[in-house]
């Protein structure tokens, strides 16, 4: 879900924690013993139709979402109805909360439905990666499929997994058209440092936590161990994917958080030097210790779709670039400014 940023999504997301609060006190006995409230019927109905018609509602209008994930919203709001209203009030409702779970039990099956057509057009997948499996594989899926969230996500963690585990024989490209942009940062060294962080800060609250809670210490654990691994994915990414020009076309990757195929053709311009890009543009720009600026700021001549986090889509105009060697870059983009 992204945040739309503007003045009605604004007001949503106040009326919505406004919502979700008000609905949350309304079931507190002191609360009501406070202001001497007797909970009806009446109210019941109120808190479904507020928690699964007008929480989705203004989440749609706060963030960018699909009518898939408001109806996951709307099932969400009737379980969460369930946790906070009494079970003696709830009682004569429960066929909803019911009726829901079962529609969304409907989409998760359509999703694994989907996930079992990528599974046996798997050979036709492989013939259609024309690429390294980064820029080509989702594509290469989309085909079969169409885009499709839960099937990007999923794809998204088998790259994730493939170059965990996969990729340690593999070499980075070396051609002419290659220009690096991680060597002369602190981006993998960055990346050494949290894994050895994370796996001395499992090692001590695991053992505190397992006496404290079994199943707290277990999901901790598990999502320490997945972020442990997307750090090793992240950091042979930055390896083994240098950006590179061939074929007309401009191939560039940051980590597992975004990556774009642009044709040259389409580039409009590229303003060199110390350029202070907007927060919205789209930035490849490998971490530091210290505070570091893009050499540029490509222009595009209309829309080309970045791919991001988990396999997200995002339509970018413009992207910001930090390399090695700006100067060898500016000669590969024939001197654009």
């Amino acid at each position: 879900m992204v945040y739309r940023k503007t003045r009605k999504a604004h007001f949503a997301m106040a009326f919505l924690l406004l919502v979700l609060a008000s609905n949350f006190l309304l079931y507190q006995p002191s609360v009501q013993d406070f202001l001497s409230l007797q909970v009806t019927r009446e109210a019941v109905i109120g808190s479904l139709i507020d928690l699964a018609i007008v929480v989705p509602f203004l989440f749609y209008l706060a963030f960018k979402i699909s009518i898939k994930q408001t109806i996951g919203l709307m099932v969400a709001g009737l379980v969460i109805a369930r946790l906070i209203i009494p079970s003696e009030l709830f009682a004569s409702y429960a066929v909803i909360l019911y009726s829901g779970v079962a529609i969304e039990a409907l989409l998760i099956l359509a999703e694994l439905g989907l996930l079992f057509l990528v599974i046996w057009k798997v050979p036709q997948i492989r013939r259609d990666i024309e690429e390294t499996a980064l820029f080509s594989l989702l594509p290469a899926v989309e085909k079969v499929v169409t885009k499709n969230i839960f099937i990007q996500i999923v794809m998204s963690e088998l790259l994730m997994m493939y170059y965990v585990f996969f990729s340690w024989n593999k070499k980075a490209p070396n051609h002419a058209g290659v220009v690096t942009m991680h060597k002369k940062t602190s981006a993998v060294a960055m990346n050494i440092m949290l894994i050895h962080a994370i796996v001395i800060e499992t090692i001590g609250l695991h053992w505190w936590l397992h006496e404290k809670s079994i199943v707290l210490s277990i999901i901790i654990l598990i999502l320490n161990i997945y972020t442990v691994l997307f750090f090793i994915a992240d950091i042979q990414i930055t390896r083994l994917h240098p950006l590179e020009i061939k074929n007309g076309k401009l191939y560039i990757t940051q980590g597992l958080t975004a990556r774009i195929i642009v044709p040259l053709s389409k580039i409009k311009d590229v303003e060199w030097g110390g350029v202070l890009p907007s927060k919205e543009t789209l930035q490849f720009i490998y971490r530091d210790f210290e505070e570091v600026v893009p050499h540029g700021v490509i222009y595009l001549h209309e829309p080309i779709e970045a791919t991001t986090f988990m396999g997200m889509k995002k339509s970018v105009t413009e992207f910001s670039i930090r390399v090695d060697e700006p100067e060898k870059l500016k000669a590969l983009l024939g001197k654009l400014e």
